[in-house]
């Protein structure tokens, strides 16, 4: 499998979420195995939205450091593997336990980046991703944190590649005044095997052959957790259809903790190993 993300750091049990979300006066409404934070900012948006204290997973081989401040992540591409893929709006609420109360973290910067429908990533040249895309920076991006802890990105379904289930790379990182990195938090998020499932059986995700790696069977989703989970089974997306056009919707929230938010500059890269992401039938 391409382990190019392993899991760090540990996270809270479902029994420390509820008691630091306790003195926080914050209510957790439980539903489908899957903890969700009710009455999280939104501005106005009903859905709740997952809390976890969240496993850190490394970056991985394909984090380049744009710099790209956008929220549309498609940006005008021409690429048929980006504009043909189905629109994903997704947004991240983000939060830090301070003391005893987990308190929206205003001025994050997140960054986003995944692979397109053929499964490779952009702006790399590096053999793994199958593809010279060097110079191109389609689905990438980061936005900042605003006063709710909020940001909003458009972009895709990812596609799939040999040894991952579907999956998008983000990584949150508060700045010094002399724009110096200060705390850094980097995982991924998944898309529900059945959510996979439906997507893959469209166009133009059914053009190519059947995923081969599900949720349970991908190396970094398994990874299990001090308290025997599955990494991957707490940072889970549920999707909502769009009201005004087609695909999906989704929020996840991310609780940082002094256990997951890492101090100071980048974590060093892991050799991710395995073979490398495929595109194309």
């Amino acid at each position: 499998m391409d382990n190019d993300d392993a899991t760090v750091g540990r996270i809270l049990s479902r029994r420390e979420a509820l008691a630091s979300l306790a003195k926080a006066g914050v209510a957790l409404v439980v539903g489908g195995g899957v903890s969700r934070l009710a009455g999280a900012a939104q501005q106005g948006a009903k859905a709740s939205v997952h809390l976890v204290a969240s496993p850190q997973l490394t970056e991985g081989p394909f984090f380049v450091d744009e710099k790209l401040r956008r929220s549309d992540l498609i940006a005008g591409s021409t690429r048929p593997t980006v504009a043909q893929g189905l629109p994903l709006a997704l947004s991240f609420a983000v939060y830090r336990l301070t003391g005893t109360e987990y308190k929206p973290l205003k001025d994050a910067h997140v960054d986003v980046w995944h692979a397109d429908v053929a499964g490779v990533y952009s702006d790399e040249s590096n053999p793994m991703n199958h593809e010279n895309t060097e110079h191109q920076n389609w689905l990438r991006g980061y936005q900042v944190t605003d006063a709710n802890g909020l940001v909003r990105f458009q972009t895709i379904f990812p596609g799939w590649y040999p040894g991952r289930s579907p999956h998008i790379h983000f990584k949150v990182r508060t700045f010094s005044a002399a724009e110096s990195v200060t705390a850094e938090f980097t995982s991924q998020v998944f898309l529900r095997d059945k959510d996979a499932d439906q997507i893959y059986s469209i166009e133009p995700y059914v053009s190519r052959t059947s995923r081969q790696t599900t949720n349970e069977t991908d190396g970094v989703y398994s990874e299990r957790q001090y308290d025997g989970s599955m990494a991957g089974s707490h940072m889970l997306l549920d999707l909502a259809k769009n009201q005004s056009g087609p695909g999906f919707s989704t929020q996840f929230a991310i609780a940082l903790t002094a256990a997951n938010m890492l101090s100071g500059g980048r974590r060093p890269r892991r050799d991710p190993g395995g073979p490398p992401p495929g595109g194309g039938k």
